[in-house]
C-alpha cells in the first residue's frame, strides 16, 4: 500500500474541511447570499489547498535551516520581482519622458508667448505706416487738386489772352478790309 506525503493529506483535508463549511455556510444564510458565502468559503479553501500542496516539501530527518536566502525563492515569485522592477523602470522613464514633454511645452508655451508679443508690435508698427501712408496720401490727392486747379486757371488764362488776341487780330482785320475799302 502507498502512503501519501503529508502535505498532499494537509491539502485534501483543508480542501474538505472549506467545502464542509461551505455547505454549513449555505445551510444557515439560504438564498443567494448563502450561495455567495458558501462559494467564497470554498473558493478560499481550494486555494489554501493548492498552496499547501504547492510549497515546498522538508525531510523531516534534516534539521530545520535558517530562512533561506533570497536566491532561493520559488521562480513564480522571481518572474514577478523582474516584472514589478521592469515596470517601475518603464514607469520612471514615462516619469521622464512627461518630465520632458512638459518643458518641451514650457518652452514652446514660452517662444508661443514671445513671438505673440512680436507680432503684436509688428501689426502696431504696419498699422502706423499704413496711417502715415494714408496721411501722405490725402496730401498728395490734395496736392493735385490745388496744381489742377492752378493749371486749370493758367490754361483759362492763356485761352482769355488767345480769345483777346483774336479780337484785336479781327478789329484790326476790320480796319485793314476798312482802309482797302475807300
Amino acid at each position: 500500500m502507498r502512503t501519501l506525503p503529508a502535505r498532499t493529506l494537509a491539502a485534501a483535508g483543508t480542501a474538505g474541511l472549506g467545502a464542509a463549511a461551505g455547505a454549513a455556510a449555505y445551510v444557515k444564510v439560504g438564498g443567494l447570499p448563502g450561495v455567495l458565502y458558501a462559494a467564497g468559503i470554498c473558493l478560499a479553501a481550494i486555494l489554501g489547498a493548492l498552496a499547501i500542496h504547492a510549497g515546498r516539501t522538508e525531510d523531516a530527518t534534516e534539521p530545520v535551516e535558517a530562512a533561506p536566502a533570497p536566491a532561493a525563492r520559488p521562480s513564480l515569485w522571481r518572474r514577478k520581482k523582474h516584472v514589478i522592477a521592469e515596470l517601475e523602470a518603464d514607469l520612471a522613464a514615462t516619469a521622464t519622458e512627461l518630465d520632458e514633454h512638459r518643458h518641451a511645452l514650457a518652452n514652446l508655451a514660452t517662444q508661443l508667448s514671445r513671438e505673440s508679443e512680436a507680432a503684436q508690435r509688428n501689426a502696431e508698427r504696419l498699422e502706423g505706416r499704413i496711417r502715415e501712408l494714408d496721411a501722405e496720401r490725402e496730401g498728395l490727392q490734395e496736392l493735385v487738386a490745388t496744381e489742377r486747379d492752378r493749371f486749370q486757371q493758367t490754361l483759362d488764362q492763356l485761352g482769355g489772352g488767345i480769345g483777346g488776341h483774336a479780337n484785336e487780330i479781327a478789329q484790326l482785320e476790320r480796319e485793314l478790309e476798312a482802309l482797302i475799302a475807300r
